[in-house]
């Protein structure tokens, strides 16, 4: 049975369509329309789609066309066998990288991302690095979304144990630097960072002022200055690209039954997958949170400047006008740091093994920043598990 809508989701229900038809009227466009190159790794074929400019494809779904074919491929013998990381695609268009992140942490890193067009195997247009040793004392864990700090060039990736028991974000500064000759793991004592009683991390996103944010399925106990205890699933927010190992009571956390994440509402358990967006222009944080056994929550948007309000347990500003049917098993979302669009991809989860399969359907939504519900593009692949916008052709 599904949990009722709290106040909050029914007052947006019911005024959503009037916001966004006065949005019409104002003529609200994308307002960075820069940023429209869209990458999608097939995991299937090992291979980048690219597409010049995400309107036609999210043109052709809206006027019912024929879905245009990528404008450049990248393949790499490299890239074969490996299973991307659910978002697990980071692009970097200050300093045209692509970064693709391996369930096993491995970083592959390919050049001239704008430009590249074919197979690549010259050094100079891919390498590849290790996120840490199967000896630096992390258990048995399986890596997931990534993401760029495109202002300081930093590659910020979610590595979680495979009991969601340990968690830890990879900070890495320079990765477009690093010798393409580099064969030694990364050390993750000085290239991580995190709160050590965070369980199942789920995602990760970063604001191009260094501020990361994390999304966090579980840990310990927080108290508010009242004393009240809570626990379940919070969002962190770390200034200047790292989380404070003693967090202050209220501060850089959001957590509790008013923030709608599953768990934190129903005490259903654990949030086991989610993923992150971060809208550099707004200052908001896109929230998708794993369905529970009773319900399909929506994309929640939170506002930057409720990580300090000196109270943790605080609801959304808003969420988007998906329903659960259109929402119905994705899987990761990403949202550009120059652009007003939305992605998102959906899977079928594992039936007993693995972390489950990709599909071909893309989730597009253009000028999210003023709501409205998702456009499902259908694209000639077979498996998406990582996807961006950035810069242009």
């Amino acid at each position: 049975m599904s949990r009722p809508l709290s106040p909050s989701v029914l007052f947006r229900s019911l005024c959503l369509p009037a916001l966004l038809a006065l949005a019409a009227s104002l003529g609200c466009v994308d307002h960075n329309p820069t940023g429209t190159t869209l990458f999608v790794y097939d995991n299937q074929s090992s291979t980048v789609q690219i597409w010049a400019d995400v309107n036609t494809v999210h043109d052709a779904v809206q006027n019912s066309t024929a879905m245009p074919a990528a404008d450049r491929s990248i393949q790499s013998s490299l890239l074969n066998n490996i299973d991307l990381a659910w978002g697990g695609l980071a692009v970097d268009p200050n300093r045209q990288m692509l970064y693709l992140v391996s369930e096993s942490g491995v970083v592959y890193a390919i050049t001239k991302a704008n430009t590249q067009n074919g197979s690549i195997s010259n050094n100079t247009d891919i390498f590849s690095f290790n996120l840490g040793s199967s000896s630096d004392g992390f258990p048995t864990s399986v890596f997931g979304q990534a993401c760029v700090d495109i202002s300081n060039n930093i590659l910020y990736v979610m590595q979680t144990s495979t009991d969601g028991s340990a968690t830890r974000v990879w900070r890495v500064p320079g990765p477009n630097l690093f010798s393409i000759t580099y064969s030694s793991p990364l050390p993750a004592a000085s290239y991580t960072v995190g709160v050590s009683t965070d369980t199942y991390g789920t995602g990760v996103a970063v604001a191009q002022n260094g501020t990361v944010y994390g999304l966090f399925g579980g840990g310990s106990t927080i108290y508010n200055n009242l004393g009240a205890a809570f626990t379940g699933p919070r969002l962190r927010q770390g200034p200047g690209g790292s989380f404070p190992s003693s967090i202050p009571v209220g501060t850089n956390l959001l957590m509790g039954p008013l923030t709608e994440l599953p768990g934190a509402v129903d005490g259903t358990g654990p949030l086991t997958f989610g993923s992150l967006g971060y809208d550099t222009q707004n200052n908001q944080l896109y929230v998708f949170s794993g369905p529970t056994s009773s319900s399909i929550p929506p994309i929640l948007v939170f506002n930057q400047s409720q990580f300090s309000q000196g109270t943790f347990n605080l609801g959304p500003v808003r969420a988007l006008a998906d329903t659960a049917t259109s929402l119905g098993g994705l899987r990761i979302i990403s949202h550009p740091a120059n652009a007003d669009w939305l992605l998102g991809a959906r899977y079928t989860p594992p039936a007993s093994t693995g972390t489950g399969t990709g599909g071909p359907v893309l989730l597009i939504w253009k000028n999210p920043s003023i709501g409205g519900a998702s456009l499902a593009a259908t694209l000639p692949v077979t498996e998406i598990r990582g996807m961006a916008i950035g810069g242009t052709n």
